[in-house]
């Protein structure tokens, strides 16, 4: 999967920025940052949700805790988002123990898409997660909070 990914991800982010984003920009967007000891560039396509912020700021997306890029956000304030079409500033908070948090999170995007579902280790039962594999897979998920600049 990695191979795949690494391959595809230089597409999505260069299809990002042209009118062409419309085919994926409604639920992917590229999170752009510098590694944190390397300083080297970054950009990482991810998928996304809207989160409960006043004014339709916030962003969520999640990533497997065995990921190392998401470390370089712990400590990151701002970074450039590439959404919609449109690069953008956003504050970023990781949230990487709060299980309660981070269950609520994957629950929403195991609801709003199944490949969520399937790509987290979640079953769905009648539309919603099953509570146990909900449970493991938020164990070992973190979620990025973005919140859009104004």
């Amino acid at each position: 999967m990695k191979k795949l990914f690494r391959w595809i991800n230089p597409l999505v982010f260069g299809a990002s920025k042209t009118p062409c984003h419309w085919l994926f920009s409604h639920q992917v967007m590229v999170l752009q940052f510098k590694g944190r000891r390397s300083g080297k560039p970054y950009a990482i396509p991810v998928s996304y949700m809207p989160g409960d912020a006043a004014h339709g700021r916030q962003l969520l997306c999640m990533t497997d805790m065995n990921g190392l890029w998401w470390k370089n956000l712990v400590d990151a304030r701002c970074i450039q988002v590439t959404h919609r079409g449109k690069q953008k500033d956003a504050c970023v908070r990781v949230v990487a123990s709060d299980l309660s948090i981070k269950r609520e999170a994957l629950a929403g995007f195991c609801r709003r898409s199944r490949a969520s579902a399937f790509f987290s280790g979640v079953g769905m039962k009648a539309g919603e997660p099953i509570r146990e594999e909900l449970t493991a897979a938020a164990e070992q998920h973190v979620l990025i909070e973005l919140t859009l600049a104004t």
